[in-house]
């Protein structure tokens, strides 16, 4: 069995049934060989891995002239081909399981998908209908590996894989071994007293068609798409059975019931959408059409979606399990039979591996922390293509069996999202083996009476993203105090609105269960606060709840926690937090923890929102309040982090520490002169030698040098660095600022402004002095405060917050007020 990278060769994955005519058998050698790729592959968390042994310059040479000829070179590609083609990404082949065809499938980021799909455009072959994803040709000359390894190079692609073929097995065919057993450890008879299941929940089954004159399927089937040449049935599309193996699978979950005839389903009623994934008799596959067939039907309806083949562990499966969920579906994949240890765990999906009569693991189910559950499939009564009836044995089996569980529990309350229906069916497993999680039954085996009888009870936690003001009683519904008294107040700077949520003393107030993984991307927590009386060693807490699964049940973890140190109280400062991973769980929840003295120590909150990143606003204008750096205005700091010196917070380089903003989108202003500046200074560390660099992002994603700042120009004392935007960053919404340090001690920067407003000079006293003559403040400078609000000129966004209103003109009136030291 090879497992070297080849050029162009045949490929294919393997069905999920298991000992059989093809059921790979190997000798000692063969088998060493898959246990080196296998660990390679661990290491990769996929199927891949990194090449070591060393490849020549010739051979670098050349397949670098292949690749230039074949993919359209975006600016800076050339010089990363030849590094990229050093460690070519090992994808492996297994025999009668995964081998080339000689295709990739690539999904560029979203931020930079116009560049990513120019590059492979000249060899793209298919694209989805429904995400940016596309199947590209392997150009003759080169591997999987190595076209792969130039694309992730770029850092242009979420994903680069082989566009495998998956192989099945034998279809059943001992149509008078067993009954129907698995009903009796799913309590089906118990369950369908609670629901039977409702016909308009849409079970989907991506595999070889469905036998459309089979007396227990033929009622229950609805049009459905032939994703082998991506036509819908109602268009052509052919999706009756052209192996066998569809029909048994679609049997498992869904054969009719209460009608008199053969066997039955999980449920009785459900309707059955056929997703033919080949026109091969021999039911070959390609990875592609399996993904491509269940966005289709997760488009057109489908709640869930079974797909009995291997690869379930495929880094883009998450992506398409997170697809799916974002549909309101949820994908089920069988584990496999090659009764092997799989890693790692995918959240957005579920992996079902095999049980036998007896609750035992199957002896061909694969195992290990990719598994999520377990259901019956060793032996399991089915229909067969043709009208009969057999048994047969394989995670293909016990897959469609728990996307019945699925499909019951979606009959309870076709509300119900993906998120729901997971919880539920992880929550209502019967537990085998060692107590809680295991890598041998997952959670547990699948029990259709439990899941009905919790899915009866349950409230859906609240959907993220959300947003609270605390105008009205409702924030109640949101919040909860669980020590001490959380009420509202109105002080007169309220960000939004006229009420802020106010704690003091120990007080602390938790959200409600939030659907932590609703978002498909980085949830970030944003808050507006002001702090009133706070003492040296008082904080406030920011928490979020462990998933249960991992930790201890009600372990709360603090990500972040604020002291009154730089905290003003006489205004509200934006606080912008990256929530940790580990918090985007079903039912998590976060909470503020007051830790003061008495009442007098008030926290007071407002503008709460768990989002993904916020568009990006011009101008850029940061004075690092907080104490941290704020991901919503910076995308990357390597080594930079926020300092409190003298009363303030600022940004502190050291050697190589550097910071890069979020894109800056200054298209709006038109092609208009921009403007960088900043307040910089040095400590007694910093030499003449030194220096601060300042580049920005221009019109073709290149990084060009605006300027550098001498460690001998600065002083311990804070004074303005400006410069002028090139034009060719000017006028474009990718336009960024990265600042880089090379100093032997700390260089400091504070208010930062990227915009096409001009630096005023030092002659203003504050922003409230923006008309000469400068100094001093009265009726022109209001004049001038008034036209620019007038006009939404940026001067005049006072809070930075990109809306102009009465905030705007409050803050202005409040620094006219404070007038010129």
């Amino acid at each position: 069995m090879p497992i070297n990278q080849t050029t162009h060769s045949p490929s294919h994955f393997q069905r999920q049934e298991p000992y059989g005519a093809d059921f790979t058998m190997f000798n000692q050698r063969s088998l060493s060989n898959t246990l080196v790729a296998a660990l390679l592959c661990l290491a990769a968390g996929s199927t891949s891995a990194i090449e070591s042994q060393p490849i020549s310059t010739q051979h670098i040479q050349q397949t670098s002239a292949i690749a230039a000829q074949s993919l359209d070179l975006q600016p800076g590609d050339q010089a990363l081909i030849a590094n990229a083609l050093r460690s070519p990404v090992a994808f492996v082949e297994a025999q009668n399981q995964r081998t080339f065809t000689g295709q990739l499938i690539v999904h560029a980021k979203a931020n930079k998908a116009q560049r990513a799909n120019a590059r492979v455009m000249p060899i793209t072959v298919r694209s989805s209908m429904f995400v940016d994803e596309h199947v590209i040709d392997v150009p003759a000359g080169m591997s999987e590996g190595e076209l792969a390894a130039i694309l992730l190079a770029t850092g242009d692609y979420e994903f680069v894989e082989p566009n495998w073929t998956l192989y099945p097995t034998i279809t059943p065919n001992d149509s008078q071994f067993g009954s129907s057993w698995q009903h009796t450890r799913l309590q089906s008879t118990a369950a369908w007293d609670l629901h039977t299941g409702n016909s308009n929940v849409i079970v989907a089954i991506c595999d070889s068609g469905v036998d459309d004159n089979h007396p227990d399927l033929q009622a229950s089937l609805i049009s459905g798409f032939n994703a082998a040449n991506g036509q819908a049935e109602v268009n052509g599309g052919l999706v009756d059975d052209i192996n066998g193996h569809g029909t048994f699978v679609a049997g498992c979950a869904a054969a009719r019931g209460n009608n008199n005839t053969g066997v039955v389903g999980v449920g009785w009623n459900f309707s059955i959408m056929p997703i033919r994934v080949t026109n091969n008799t021999n039911g070959t596959a390609s990875f592609f059409a399996l993904q491509e067939g269940s966005r289709w039907a997760a488009e057109n309806g489908a709640h869930v979606v079974n797909v009995s083949f291997t690869g379930g562990t495929s880094a883009s499966n998450q992506t398409l399990g997170s697809y799916l969920k974002s549909l309101g579906s949820l994908l089920f994949w069988a584990s496999g039979n090659a009764g092997s240890f799989i890693s790692p765990n995918r959240p957005d999906y579920v992996i079902v591996g095999s049980t036998t009569s007896s609750d035992n693991r199957s002896g061909f189910s694969n195992f290990g922390p990719a598994v999520d559950i377990t259901a019956p499939g060793s032996s399991v009564r089915s229909t067969r293509r043709g009208g009969s009836y057999g048994n047969g044995s394989g995670t293909s089996y016990a897959s469609p069996i728990a996307a019945g569980v699925g499909a019951m529990i979606y009959s309870v309350n076709p509300d119900f999202n993906g998120d729901d229906v997971q919880y539920i069916l992880y929550n209502s497993v019967d537990d085998l083996g060692a107590p809680g999680r295991d890598d041998s039954f997952g959670r547990g085996r699948v029990n259709t009476r439990k899941a009905i009888e919790l899915a009866q009870t349950y409230i859906p936690p609240t959907i993220i993203p959300i947003a609270e003001s605390f105008e009205s009683i409702e924030w109640q519904d949101l919040f909860v105090a669980t020590s001490g008294t959380v009420q509202t107040s109105m002080p007169a700077d309220a960000p939004s609105g006229l009420s802020v949520l106010e704690l003091d003393a120990n007080d602390i107030v938790e959200t409600s269960a939030l659907a932590g993984r609703r978002i498909q991307g980085q949830d970030y927590l944003s808050f507006a606060l002001k702090a009133t009386d706070i003492e040296p060693g008082e904080t406030l807490e920011i928490q979020y709840l462990q998933d249960p699964e991992v930790s201890p049940a009600n372990t709360w973890t603090t990500f972040t926690t604020i002291t009154g140190e730089g905290l003003s109280s006489s205004e509200f400062v934006a606080y912008d937090f990256e929530i940790p991973t580990s918090y985007e769980w079903h039912g998590t929840k976060i909470r503020f923890v007051a830790n003061g003295s008495d009442a007098s120590d008030v926290w007071m909150i407002d503008s709460f929102s768990i989002d993904t990143l916020a568009e990006p606003v011009a101008p850029l204008v940061e004075h690092f309040e907080s104490g941290a750096i704020s991901p919503f205005r910076w995308d990357e700091a390597i080594g930079a982090q926020v300092a409190f010196d003298a009363g303030n917070f600022s940004l502190e380089l050291t050697d190589a520490d550097s910071i890069e903003s979020q894109d800056v989108p200054l298209e709006q202003f038109g092609i208009v002169p921009a403007y960088i500046y900043f307040d910089a200074w040095a400590d007694n560390q910093v030499s003449p030698a030194d220096e601060l660099a300042v580049e920005v992002l221009n019109i073709v994603d290149v990084w060009v040098l605006v300027g550098t700042v001498s460690g001998g120009d600065l002083t311990s004392n804070a004074q303005v660095v400006e410069f002028d935007v090139p034009i060719t960053a000017i006028g474009i919404d990718e336009m960024r600022l990265r600042l880089t340090a090379t100093t032997t001690g700390a260089i400091n920067i504070d208010n930062v402004y990227v915009g096409v407003d001009p630096y005023i000079g030092n002659a203003g006293c504050n922003i409230a002095d923006l008309a000469e003559p400068f100094g001093t403040l009265n009726f022109f400078d209001i004049s001038a405060f008034l036209a620019a609000f007038n006009s939404s000129e940026p001067v005049a966004d006072i809070n930075n917050d990109g809306v102009f209103n009465f905030f705007d003109i409050s803050a202005y009136l409040n620094e006219y007020a404070a007038g010129c030291p």
